[in-house]
């Protein structure tokens, strides 16, 4: 079985040392590591951006940004509308194929307050938001496989997340970080549009309807 290639690297956007390029020492290292200041770049853009930091200087990047993350939110937008069970079944059975952590119940709550408690940020606010457009469509296909295929199936799919979660949060890892990790976990590396859409629908309905996230204070 071959290994995986990491062919992307993690960036700083405001440098992580004081002495690297686009440093800013009011920076603390908090927001140095959060998901906004960070950018995925393949090995020979981050040598070049680090490299000439007078023509990527810290607004270009944080525009870059911007532009990249809005360009996915239409793409996104565009294929949430068409998900059909097909593409919930792909993401689905691929979740539930993974090794399972004990399955946790359904924990319903307030979506507004959840994204507060987790400390999410606009952009994963409106990521669930749009997952949701198509919970009536991921509760259907849920309620399908209890009846039809595997009374057990939405504790199996919910530990599968969990599983995924788990590994995450023990590292560190929160807000806008893990949720874009999860996100990335729902679709699949690699995935089109259509399937990032099926997965980010069904994780905004299991956001909302169960314990993937945090839904009270430790």
């Amino acid at each position: 079985m071959s290994t995986a290639t990491i062919t992307g690297d993690i960036a700083h956007i405001v440098a992580f040392a004081d002495s690297g390029p686009r440093a800013d020492k009011s920076v603390d290292m908090k927001q140095k590591n959060s998901f906004e200041n960070l950018l995925l770049l393949c090995a020979a853009c981050h040598r070049l951006v680090d490299g000439q930091p007078e023509e990527y200087p810290n607004e270009v990047l944080f525009a870059m940004k911007r532009d990249h993350l809005a360009w996915v939110d239409r793409n996104l937008e565009s294929e949430m509308a068409d998900i059909k069970f097909p593409e919930l079944e792909v993401v689905c059975s691929r979740i539930i194929s993974s090794e399972l952590a004990n399955s946790t119940p359904y924990i319903a709550l307030p979506p507004p307050e959840k994204i507060t408690h987790n400390q999410l940020g606009p952009s994963s606010a409106k990521k669930i938001t749009m997952g949701l457009m198509q919970a009536p469509l991921v509760a259907g296909y849920i309620e399908k496989m209890i009846t039809h295929v595997d009374p057990d199936f939405p504790a199996r799919l919910i530990a599968g997340f969990r599983v995924e979660y788990d590994k995450h949060f023990h590292n560190g890892v929160r807000g806008d970080g893990l949720f874009a990790l999860l996100e990335l976990f729902a679709a699949g590396r690699g995935a089109d549009f259509d399937r990032h859409a099926a997965g980010l629908a069904v994780l905004a309905h299991l956001f909302q309807m169960c314990d993937i996230f945090e839904t009270t204070s430790a």
